[in-house]
């Protein structure tokens, strides 16, 4: 669950800065169970792993900040326990000793709208979208994006943007058929479409 990344200038030199990150903790005060394609899940296990992440990330010393990638509860956690649960994770998080800067997953908008979870987690997000940026020495720029901005789930009924997402899921879906590979993941950059993240 949790890591440690660092980014180094040069062989030999110190690192320009170092972070943790963790995704998916997905806690919630259940029952063990499994996930909708099986995985087994120790929802209430997932908080003592995020603690020793923790402690792992104030025992190193060096680190800059700590990202978490999401769903730090779990869409199986009961409806009134939900910000109870969030705000437990959440101080869990507050022990590191430094700056934890956090996006938001599908699972934490299955249990809090957007106007409740993004002050809690500190999320500086414009309008209510949770994507902001920050930089952790002068040469970067760490960019969050909101994989949620346009979506059914963490907009009030009614919304704008849970409008926009509707009607996109009712327009007809787009197949690309191309020669070159379109995505990093399919192949190396050399293969790539020249002009692949325009496409």
């Amino acid at each position: 669950m949790g890591s440690t990344n660092v980014l180094v200038s040069s062989p030999g030199k110190q690192p320009l800065f170092s972070f943790g990150e963790i995704s998916d903790v997905q806690y919630a005060d259940i029952p063990d169970g499994h996930s909708f394609i099986g995985v087994p899940r120790y929802y209430q296990q997932s908080i003592r792993v995020l603690h020793r992440a923790v402690k792992k990330w104030n025992n190193h010393q060096n680190l800059n900040f700590v990202i978490n990638f999401g769903d730090i509860v779990d869409g199986k956690c009961p409806p009134d326990q939900s910000l109870d649960i969030v705000k437990k994770v959440n101080d869990e998080f507050q022990k590191f000793k430094g700056p934890v800067f956090h996006l938001i997953g599908n699972h934490c908008l299955y249990n809090l709208p957007r106007d409740k979870l993004l002050p809690l987690l500190k999320i500086p997000g414009l309008n209510g979208h949770a994507y902001y940026d920050f930089s952790p020495g002068p040469e970067y720029r760490v960019v969050v994006l909101d994989g949620y901005g346009i979506s059914a789930i963490g907009w009030p009924r009614g919304h704008p943007k849970t409008l926009q997402a509707l009607e996109f899921q009712e327009k007809k879906k787009v197949i690309v058929c191309f020669h070159l590979p379109l995505d990093l993941c399919a192949s190396s950059q050399e293969a790539l479409l020249w002009n692949f993240d325009e496409v």
